[in-house]
């Protein structure tokens, strides 16, 4: 089928497009809304924790600047000094580490609905061609990215050196401060700084968030062709259906043939219509329906019914009912029972006619059928 590839997008997408999308990987994630919120949330849990990361620090300079004749006497003394260094900085900063862990893996799982995707990590030896690596190179997303970059950078630059030329006579009393003093008050520049690159960098993820929201959604949309075929696939082919229903309707009408000999009447229309019944008193609370048909189908029962000495009953107006209210290998519907037992009262006396002989049985005429249920249908 040839589509036109130049169709206008102008369909809303659907739920089936939607969650297509999320399996490939393809979201609405804002890479710029996540920076901004790892770096605000760590310099928050920096600043919480300060009082404890000083005093840490202070504790692991002090006991640095101690010198005993251990450290130059005793290498193993050197090592075990080390491994406690290595384990207190890794206690400063173990809180900051767990929040950073969490803004990155939380925020894109629920505010972007990214999900897992493991159908980027199979093998393609297309990503190692160098000419697709190019194309990568100068496309356009590629140099929107670049541009954001730069701008980001450049930002952050003319912020930091903005905030610290200006606190040049702050920071230069540090040296005249005791060393904790100067510690909290190096750590309040610090983060006074960083707060004002945190709100100088609202902007640019405020703008990414709007442009992301914007590519994701013109991606997501869809052709009117794109809709059919869509509810082609799900619904499946048409014509494929159509073979699939004629399958299952022969495979039917095949076992309900090789059903007819085990009949105790047919009841016709007298050519228009065939409805094969079995009652069983002994196994069945009701007449069964074997088989039914119409037109050539219907005329098949006939002679399968004649081949195997069913007995054969003209009866239009319940042939009719019993062909439009019941179904094959069901029993019949309630309203019906008076009429068929009519029609089986007689089939017992040709049974007992066939043993003893005698006058054949005269067939039972004007059978009555529910008002409700008298279906005249199309013949």
């Amino acid at each position: 089928m040839n589509h036109n590839v130049n169709e206008e997008k102008t369909e809303n997408p659907t739920e089936h497009r939607i969650k297509k999308f999320r399996k490939t990987g393809k979201t609405k994630y804002s890479r710029e809304l996540n920076s901004l919120l790892i770096l605000f949330f760590g310099f928050i849990t920096l600043w919480w924790y300060k009082d404890s990361i000083v005093s840490r620090l202070i504790k692991i300079m002090s006991d640095s600047f101690s010198f005993d004749k251990k450290i130059i006497l005793n290498n193993d003394y050197n090592l075990l000094n080390f491994l406690t260094y290595l384990k207190e900085i890794s206690l400063i900063f173990f809180p900051f580490f767990v929040v950073l862990l969490c803004v990155v893996l939380i925020p894109p799982i629920f505010l972007s609905g990214i999900a897992m995707n493991f159908q980027s990590l199979h093998c393609s030896f297309n990503k190692l061609n160098p000419l697709n690596g190019i194309k990568r190179i100068f496309a356009i997303e590629t140099i929107i990215e670049f541009i954001k970059i730069t701008i980001k950078l450049v930002l952050i630059m003319s912020l930091s050196y903005w905030y610290l030329y200006t606190s040049v006579s702050e920071m230069s009393v540090l040296i005249y401060e005791n060393f904790s003093s100067s510690l909290l008050h190096g750590f309040k520049i610090l983060f006074n700084c960083c707060t004002v690159i945190i709100f100088g960098l609202i902007p640019v993820a405020l703008f990414d968030v709007c442009l992301q929201q914007f590519k994701y959604y013109k991606q997501l949309k869809m052709t009117h062709q794109e809709v059919k075929d869509e509810f082609r696939e799900k619904e499946g082919n048409p014509s494929i259906k159509v073979r699939i229903r004629q399958e299952m309707k022969a495979s039917v009408r095949r076992r309900m043939m090789l059903d007819i000999p085990k009949a105790d009447v047919v009841i016709v229309n007298p050519i228009h219509y065939s409805v094969a019944l079995k009652y069983d008193e002994q196994n069945m609370h009701a007449p069964k329906v074997i088989a039914k048909g119409v037109g050539a189908v219907a005329l098949k029962i006939q002679m399968l019914a004649m081949q195997n000495k069913i007995s054969i009953i003209s009866a239009p107006s319940l042939a009719r009912s019993l062909y439009r209210y019941s179904d094959i290998g069901q029993y019949i519907p309630g309203p019906l029972y008076k009429a068929v037992a009519e029609v089986l009262a007689w089939v017992w006396k040709v049974k007992k006619w066939k043993k003893e002989g005698g006058v054949f049985p005269e067939k039972p005429k004007n059978i009555l059928v529910p008002s409700e249920l008298n279906f005249k249908g199309d013949r």
